[in-house]
C-alpha cells in the first residue's frame, strides 16, 4: 500500500497583504506556502469540529433543561433541599 496522499489543486485568491505574509512565513520557516496553508486548514477544521461539538452539547443541554427543571424543582423534591433537618444532621 502506498503512503501517497491524493492531492487536489485549488486556486485561491488572497489580498496582497496576506500573500506577502504567507511568503515571508514560508521563507522564515523554510517550508512551502502549500504546507503552511495545509497546516492552517488543519487548525481551522479542528477548531470548527470543536465548536460544532460545543454547539451540539449546548443544544442537548437546552433541550434537556426543561425536563431537569421539572425533576428538580417540584414540591415533592423540595423537602430534600433541607435534608439536614429532615435527617437530624447538624451543620459542622
Amino acid at each position: 500500500m502506498s503512503d501517497m496522499v491524493a492531492v487536489v489543486e485549488k486556486q485561491i485568491r488572497l489580498s496582497v497583504h496576506h500573500a506577502d505574509r504567507l511568503s515571508r512565513l514560508a521563507r522564515a520557516k523554510a517550508i512551502s506556502e502549500d504546507q503552511i496553508v495545509e497546516k492552517a486548514l488543519d487548525i481551522l477544521f479542528s477548531l470548527t469540529d470543536l465548536l460544532d461539538q460545543q454547539v451540539e452539547r449546548g443544544g442537548w443541554s437546552f433541550l434537556s433543561e426543561g425536563s431537569l427543571q421539572r425533576v428538580w424543582d417540584n414540591e415533592e423534591d423540595a423537602r430534600y433541599d433541607h435534608w439536614r433537618e429532615l435527617y437530624g444532621v447538624s451543620a459542622r
